[in-house]
C-alpha cells in the first residue's frame, strides 16, 4: 500500500521550494522510513511511502505523528493519499529504501522499476551487504549509501518517535558517481527539515558504515539479549568485557578484508565507543529487541552474523560473535519453543 503526503503550493514559504524538488519514494516507511518521510512532508517535499500492516493502517485513516528528541509534527490524515500496489506507472527521482536487511534485494528489485532513469536509491539501513545488493538490481551509478545513526521507534500504530541522534546522517557515493543534483538535493532537504546531514567521499561513507556495524554489533545483541538499555550495558564491568571482544573479533576481520576505519585499534574504538558514542544513546533500546518483543525476524545476518561469515572466509576465529548470532536466532524463534519452561 502507498501513502503519498499532497501539499498545495500556495502552503508552502517561499524559502521551501528549492531550484530541484525530487519526488520522494519512501519503501519500507517502520519507524526510520516514517520519521524521513515526515520531516520531508515538514518542508513541502512530495513524498509517497510504500509499506504495509498497521502502522499504515492507522496512517491512513488518523495520520503519521512524530514526536521525541527533534519536537512533533503531524502529517494530517487529509494530505494522505493511498494506492494499491503496484504502482501506477509513476516513477520517483529518489526512493529511501529503509527495509530491513535481510529484505534488501527484494524492495530493491521491486522498487528498481520505480526508479526514474536519472534517480538515485539510497540505503538508509543498517548492517551490512545493503549497497551491493541495492547495486545489482539499479546499476552502481544509482546506487548511494547512508550511515544513519539516529534512533527510532513505533510507540504504537501512526505514532514514531526520535529517540536519540549520535551523530549526522553521511551520505556518499559507493561505487560509481551518481546523479550529483540529486543527491545535493536529499542533503539539503534533510538537513532543512532538521535532521542533520552531510556529504562525504566514498572512502569515507565505507569507513561510516563500517563504523556503524562497530557501534551495532557491540550493543544491540547485547541489548536485545540482555532487555536493557544501551547505558546499562555500558555501566557493568562483565558486558564491557564482552562488548571489548566483540570489538576485537571485528577489527580482526576488517583488517583481513582491508577496511579502513578512522580508529587505530580495537582498544581506540572501544575508548570512542564509552565515551563518546555511548553517553548520548544510553537510553535507546536494541532495535533487535523490538523486532523480537514483534515476533519479527531481526537484522543479525547483517551485523554479527555478517562478520562471523566474513571470518569464516578468511579462516579467522570469531567465538564472541558466533555466539551472540546464536543466541539471537534462538530469541527469535522463541514462541516456537513455548513448551519449554523459562
Amino acid at each position: 500500500m502507498l501513502f503519498e503526503t499532497l501539499l498545495r503550493d500556495k502552503d508552502l514559504p517561499a524559502l521551501m521550494k528549492p531550484g530541484i524538488s525530487p519526488d520522494y519514494l519512501i519503501y519500507g516507511a517502520g519507524a526510520i522510513g516514517s520519521v524521513l518521510g515526515g520531516f520531508l512532508h515538514k518542508i513541502g517535499r512530495r513524498v509517497t511511502y510504500a509499506g504495509r500492516g498497521e502502522h499504515f493502517r492507522v496512517f491512513s485513516e488518523k495520520g503519521l505523528r512524530i514526536t521525541g528528541i527533534w519536537g512533533e509534527h503531524n502529517v494530517p490524515a487529509q494530505e494522505v493519499r493511498i494506492h494499491s500496489l503496484p504502482v501506477p506507472k509513476k516513477q520517483f527521482s529518489i526512493i529511501l529504501l529503509c527495509v530491513k536487511s535481510k529484505d534488501t534485494e527484494a524492495a530493491a528489485h521491486l522498487a528498481g522499476p520505480l526508479l526514474k532513469e536519472d534517480g538515485i536509491m539510497v540505503s538508509m539501513q543498517n548492517g551490512l551487504n545493503n549497497w551491493e545488493a541495492i547495486a545489482r538490481q539499479v546499476g552502481d551509478d544509482r546506487t548511494v549509501g547512508a550511515r544513519v545513526i539516529f534512533g527510532a521507534e513505533i510507540l504504537e500504530p501512526g505514532h514514531a518517535r526520535v529517540t536519540v541522534n549520535a551523530d549526522d546522517v553521511l551520505l556518499g557515493e559507493p561505487f560509481l558517481p551518481v546523479n550529483r543534483r540529486l543527491l545535493q538535493a536529499l542533503q539539503e532537504d534533510l538537513s532543512l527539515s532538521g535532521i542533520p546531514s552531510r556529504i562525504v567521499r566514498r572512502d569515507d561513507i565505507w569507513a561510516a558504515i563500517w563504523g556503524k556495524v562497530l557501534y551495532n554489533c557491540s550493543l544491540n545483541p547485547l541489548g536485545a539479549l540482555l532487555e536493557v538499555a544501551y547505558g546499562k550495558l555500558g555501566e557493568n564491568a562483565e558486558t564491557r568485557g564482552i562488548i571489548k571482544v566483540i570489538i576485537e573479533e571485528i577489527f580482526l576481520v576488517m583488517r583481513a578484508k582491508g577496511v579502513k576505519v578512522p580508529y587505530q585499534d580495537a582498544d581506540e574504538y572501544y575508548r570512542y565507543l564509552m565515551e563518546r558514542q555511548l553517553p548520548p544513546t544510553a537510553g535507546h533500546r536494541a532495535s533487535m529487541l523490538q523486532d523480537i518483543l514483534l515476533g519479527r525476524q531481526t537484522e543479525i545476518d547483517a551485523l554479527n552474523g555478517a562478520i562471523s561469515q566474513y571470518a569464516r572466509d578468511y579462516g579467522i576465529s570469531t567465538p564472541y560473535n558466533d555466539l551472540l548470532t546464536a543466541l539471537i536466532k534462538f530469541k527469535e524463534k522463541k514462541k516456537a519453543f513455548s513448551s519449554i519452561p523459562d
